[in-house]
């Protein structure tokens, strides 16, 4: 599993995350491993991913192979994008997309939180995509990271601070969540 934040206030935005993965009951931490990144700059924006890791080298895969349609300007074309990766990953990837038997839509198996110079979006496996104000969190320490967050966005004015405060609970709460944080920034334009 793994936590992921995002931040944004002032002029300034970040994303961050911790850096574990794990095997079953196995954890494998970022001294282990060589691509322990969950985060991934996709023109002016960055994703982050939580979950199986088989979905990051996909989508690394998918960066390659489709540049071009990948769109996180609006919350429309995020859903737009992840609609269209969707077809990808069953077509190419050979993802299972069923994950119960009343699911309403097929399942993408992605979880992540994308930080764009206007906007923090998570999307959801069913390509829910969400927008938030000021922060959001996901993955297995969501609940840990968003009290931290909420505990210190009014304390602190730097969102890089604010992010490792979140994510520095989560690893130190959450049995999914380990250091080292890995963390980037952007300048924030402000909502659309």
């Amino acid at each position: 599993m793994s936590t992921i934040v995002a931040v944004h206030k002032g002029n300034r935005a970040v994303i961050a995350s911790d850096s574990i993965f794990s095997q079953g009951s196995i954890k494998v931490s970022a001294r282990s491993k060589v691509n322990h990144q969950k985060i991934f700059k996709v023109k002016d924006a960055y994703i982050g991913f939580t979950g199986w890791s088989a979905m990051i080298s996909i989508f690394q895969d998918m960066m390659e192979r489709y540049p071009q349609k990948l769109n996180f300007r609006t919350r429309q074309h995020v859903f737009k994008t992840f609609l269209f990766l969707h077809s990808k990953l069953k077509d190419v990837y050979f993802v299972e997309t069923k994950e119960r038997d009343n699911q309403p839509v097929e399942s993408s198996q992605w979880d992540c939180l994308i930080l764009t110079p206007t906007a923090i979006y998570s999307v959801q496996s069913y390509r829910e995509v969400l927008e938030y104000y000021n922060y959001w969190a996901e993955g297995s320490g969501t609940s840990i990271a968003l009290g931290a967050l909420h505990a210190t966005y009014g304390l602190y004015d730097d969102p890089e601070k604010i992010a490792l405060a979140a994510i520095g609970a989560a690893c130190e709460f959450d049995d999914g969540s380990d250091f080292p944080a890995q963390v980037y920034s952007l300048r924030w334009r402000g909502n659309k």
